[in-house]
C-alpha cells in the first residue's frame, strides 16, 4: 500500500468517523484499547495498552487518529493502560465468541455465498446460548465483523469471572466435543424368560436419552437430537425409494467405516468371515454367524469395519422399518417427547450425523476457539470501520440479525466513481467484487469502480489509488 493510498484511505475513513454515531462498549473505561495505523500498512503493528476515562475522550482520539482498525478488550480491568498485562490487574471478562468464514470446512462459490454460510452459524450458535445456557437476550449481542463473520458477546454477570479452561467448556459443548451415542443414552433394558430348553429375550424398556429422564420434554443436546431424529424420519420416508435407499447406504457406510471396533475376532474366524464374503457377496450375516459359531451382531461388526457389509440390502430392511415408525403418531411423540429411541443400529449413525450438523465446531471448524478462550482479547469495536474491507462493523439485534445482509447494510461509502490500479499479480478472491446487489469484474491496471467497491479493493491490498 503505497502512500498516496493510505493518505486517500485516511481521509475517506476519517470523513466517515466525523459523520458516525459511533456505539462504544459498556464500562469503557475499564477496558484496554488497541489500534492499527495506516501509517504502518501492510505491516500490522498493534498499539495497545491505551485507555479512556471518559465517551468524548474515546470519540475525540478515534476522529483525530483515524485508525484503521479499531479494538477494544473483551475484558474488564482495574488499570487498563497500564504497560503490561500483570499491572491491568484483571478483573472479569465478557464471553466472546468469533465466527469466521474462513474457519468453515464448506466452500463457497463466492464471498456472499461465505457470508451467508457463517451468519447460518451464527444463527445455530446463539440457539445454543439462548436455548441451552439460558443467556438473556438482553445480554448477548451479535456484531458484523466488517470482513468474513460475526462476533457474538454475552455479558451476563454468570459469565465474566470465569477463566480460560472454564470457557473452553462451554466450547466444547456448543461444539460436541466428546459426545457420543454412549454418553447420550441410558440402555435397553430385556427381560429374560425361561421359554423350555431356550431361553428367550423381550424388551423391557426402550434406550432412552438421559437428559428426558431428569426433565419432562429434555432439554440441551438430548432434546437437539429427538428432534433431528423425527424430522429425518418424516424427510426420508417420502422421498423416492432409490433416493432413500441411497441416502440410508451412505449414512450407515460413513458412521461405520470411522467408527472403531474394539470386538477382536479369533484370526481363524475372522479369515473364514474374510472368505465367505469373497465367495459369496450376497451371504447374509444370518447365515455367516451360523457357520462360524457367533452373534449376528458381532458378524454385522466384522463386516462393517472392514467395509463387507452389503449396505444396499441393510438399507432396504431398514427403509421398511422407518416409513412405519414415520407414519407411526405414537412412535414420533415417544421419540420427541419421551426420548425413547430404538434399539437399532441404524440409530447410532442418524444420532451422529444430528451431532455433526448441529456442532459448532470451534477452532478447526466454524468459530475461532483462542478468541472464546483468551480472557484478555481484543475484539473489534462496534460502528468501527474494518481496515481490510472498508465495510462498517455493524452491531445487530437478535431479531436484526435475520434480516441483515452485509454486502448492502455494512457498505457505508458512496457511489463516486474512483478510478484505481489493480496489482500484479490480481488473485482470484479479488478478481471480483460483489457489493450492493451488483458486480463488478476487474482486470490487473487502470479500473473505475463505485468508490466502496474501489476502497474495498484497496483495503485488501489488491489495488492502489490511482
Amino acid at each position: 500500500m503505497n502512500f498516496r493510498t493510505k493518505q486517500y484511505l485516511r481521509k475517506r475513513f476519517g470523513d466517515y468517523y466525523q459523520n458516525a454515531n459511533l456505539t462504544l462498549p459498556p464500562e469503557l473505561e475499564r477496558r484496554e484499547w488497541g489500534f492499527i495505523f495506516f501509517d504502518e500498512l501492510p505491516e500490522v503493528v498493534m498499539r495497545r495498552h491505551k485507555a479512556f476515562s471518559r465517551e468524548n475522550e474515546a470519540f475525540d482520539y478515534i476522529r483525530g487518529m483515524v485508525p484503521a482498525h479499531v479494538y477494544h478488550s473483551a475484558a474488564y480491568y482495574q488499570f487498563p493502560g497500564a504497560a503490561t498485562m500483570k499491572e491491568k490487574q484483571w478483573q472479569g471478562a465478557d464471553l466472546i465468541f468469533d465466527l469466521d468464514a474462513d474457519h468453515l470446512p464448506m466452500k463457497a462459490r463466492s464471498y456472499a455465498e461465505m457470508l451467508s454460510n457463517v451468519k447460518t452459524e451464527t444463527t445455530k450458535l446463539l440457539d445454543f446460548l439462548l436455548e441451552d445456557f439460558g443467556f438473556p437476550e438482553n445480554n448477548t449481542s451479535i456484531v458484523f465483523s466488517g470482513g468474513r463473520g460475526y462476533h457474538i458477546h454475552v455479558r451476563d454477570p454468570k459469565v465474566m469471572a470465569l477463566e480460560s479452561a472454564e470457557r473452553r467448556e462451554i466450547v466444547d459443548y456448543v461444539s460436541g466435543t466428546g459426545l457420543s451415542t454412549d454418553f447420550l443414552f441410558n440402555p435397553a433394558k430385556h427381560k429374560v424368560y425361561d421359554d423350555g430348553k431356550f431361553k428367550r429375550k423381550e424388551l423391557d424398556t426402550s434406550r432412552k436419552i438421559i437428559s428426558f429422564e431428569d426433565k419432562s420434554g429434555g432439554f440441551g443436546w438430548g432434546k437437539r437430537i429427538s428432534k433431528y431424529l423425527v424430522q429425518f424420519l418424516r424427510d426420508i420416508s417420502i422421498k423416492d425409494e432409490t433416493e432413500a435407499l441411497n441416502q440410508i447406504a451412505q449414512l450407515m457406510r460413513n458412521y461405520y467405516s470411522k467408527k472403531p471396533n474394539y470386538d477382536t475376532l479369533p484370526e481363524d474366524i475372522a479369515n473364514r468371515i474374510i472368505r465367505m464374503k469373497n465367495e459369496n457377496r450376497k451371504i447374509g450375516m444370518e447365515k455367516i454367524a451360523e457357520e462360524v459359531g457367533i452373534n449376528k451382531n458381532r458378524v454385522r461388526n466384522f463386516l462393517m469395519s472392514h467395509d463387507l457389509l452389503d449396505y444396499k440390502r441393510e438399507a432396504t430392511i431398514i427403509f421398511k422399518k422407518i416409513r412405519n415408525m414415520s407414519n407411526s403418531p405414537e412412535t414420533l411423540d415417544r421419540i420427541e417427547n419421551q426420548g425413547n429411541i430404538d434399539d437399532s443400529f441404524i440409530f447410532d449413525a442418524i444420532v451422529q450425523k444430528a451431532i455433526d450438523e448441529n456442532s459448532i465446531n470451534l477452532g478447526s471448524a466454524h468459530t475461532d476457539e483462542p478468541v472464546t478462550a483468551d480472557v484478555k482479547r481484543l475484539i473489534r469495536m462496534p460502528s468501527s470501520l474494518h481496515g481490510g474491507s472498508g465495510m462498517r462493523v455493524v452491531p445487530l439485534t437478535l431479531t436484526g440479525l435475520s434480516k441483515f445482509e452485509p454486502l448492502n447494510d455494512a457498505v457505508v461509502f458512496s457511489e463516486k466513481e474512483t478510478r484505481i490500479d489493480v496489482l500484479k499479480p490480481l488473485k482470484p478472491q479479488n478478481s471480483m467484487v460483489e457489493m450492493k446487489g451488483k458486480s463488478f469484474t476487474v482486470t490487473e491496471g487502470i479500473n473505475t469502480l463505485p468508490e466502496y467497491a474501489a476502497i474495498y479493493l484497496m483495503c485488501r491490498g489488491a489495488a492502489e489509488y490511482a
